[in-house]
């Protein structure tokens, strides 16, 4: 008895194991779109607070993490909004 399946078919194996993701709360390290969609914004706007060192991320594994750490000191650095000395005004 022959097989219907051809050679060209072959089983779909996935690349990557399955899992669940992991809460924000409970991650180590954020994406740099992580780490922007944490705060409201854009990935551009992730990106340019590392290019301007206000985040210093991880760049050893491959790509850019961003830890937690970072994430609550820049976090923490807030400054409450004054419209004359932020928006130049008189």
């Amino acid at each position: 008895m022959q097989s219907k399946i051809s050679h060209r078919q072959r089983a779909q194996t996935q690349s990557r194991v399955a899992r669940e993701p992991i809460p924000f709360e409970e991650r180590a390290a954020f994406s740099a779109a992580e780490f922007a969609a944490l705060c409201g914004r854009s990935p551009t706007w992730a990106y340019r607070q590392i290019y301007a060192a206000r985040i210093k991320p991880i760049c050893d594994c491959g790509r850019l993490l961003i830890p937690r750490s970072e994430v609550d000191s820049f976090l923490a650095r807030k400054v409450e909004y004054n419209p004359v000395t932020i928006g130049g005004g008189k």
